[in-house]
């Protein structure tokens, strides 16, 4: 997963210390974590008063957030890679990859909003 920076400035209409863009890391957890922490899904959003990223949790039993770490893009997508391993590499068998968008191929991330459109001759 490549992630834009860029993608996080416009503030949410009904929140609007918080960006309108989030993105999930994933949408749930295996049962058998339940017992550990709730079902929940782990989203990225960046704080707009503070200009710092969150990852956090949302509870599907009860709607509550949990903020579970604040810090620079980086060392989020750093955390998020570890969340994503601790509850789901064993599972799904599949490493992730999580990185910064460079704003130019190969590592720019599909709603970069520095992408160029090339235009077919």
């Amino acid at each position: 997963m490549i992630v834009c920076e860029y993608e996080f400035e416009r503030p949410d209409p009904k929140n609007p210390s918080y960006s309108l863009v989030e993105v999930d890391v994933y949408g749930w957890i295996p049962r058998d974590f339940w017992d550990e922490v709730r079902n929940h899904r782990l989203s990225l959003r960046k704080n707009l008063n503070t200009g710092r990223f969150e990852l956090y949790r949302h509870y599907y039993i009860d709607g509550s957030e949990q903020v579970i770490f604040t810090g620079s893009l980086e060392e989020c997508l750093r955390r998020a890679e570890e969340e994503w391993k601790r509850f789901h590499y064993g599972w799904a068998g599949v490493v992730p990859e999580f990185k910064t968008c460079k704003h130019r191929p190969p590592d720019i991330s599909s709603l970069c909003p520095k992408r160029r459109v090339i235009a077919p001759v």
